[in-house]
């Protein structure tokens, strides 16, 4: 393609399968949760469920700026919050402090992430 640098890897297009079937889980879940919790709120899911998810996310090595990421390392990086989670809540830490330390954990992840993300891009890899 023209303009693209020879370190990027060539990006396959979405297959037109794959958005009905995402938004069929989608419904799924949702319909789950509903049924779950007894009752459908818009407030359902709040919480720490959206830092979980992106933290679970990048912990396991998925890159903020795309193109990268595998299923099994989000998964791997949910189990690593699940266990801190765990442990706090068995230290009885206050909410507060749960916040905290989950967002410097992020902020951690994110930084290695830029940080390895630049240096490839200056060696050409």
């Amino acid at each position: 393609m023209p303009g693209e640098t020879p370190s990027e890897e060539p990006r396959r297009p979405i297959n037109g399968r794959f958005p009905p079937v995402a938004s069929t889980l989608g419904a799924i879940g949702g319909i789950l949760g509903a049924s779950r919790l007894g009752s459908a709120s818009p407030a359902s899911g709040g919480g720490n469920l959206l830092l979980d998810s992106i933290a679970a996310a990048v912990i396991g090595g998925t890159s903020l700026f795309g193109g990268r990421g595998l299923v099994y390392n989000a998964l791997a990086g949910a189990l690593v919050i699940g266990s801190i989670e765990n442990g706090m809540d068995l230290l009885s830490a206050p909410s507060s402090v749960k916040y905290v330390i989950e967002g410097s954990i992020l902020l951690i992840a994110v930084t290695i992430d830029t940080i390895t993300r630049r240096r490839r891009a200056r060696t050409g890899r």
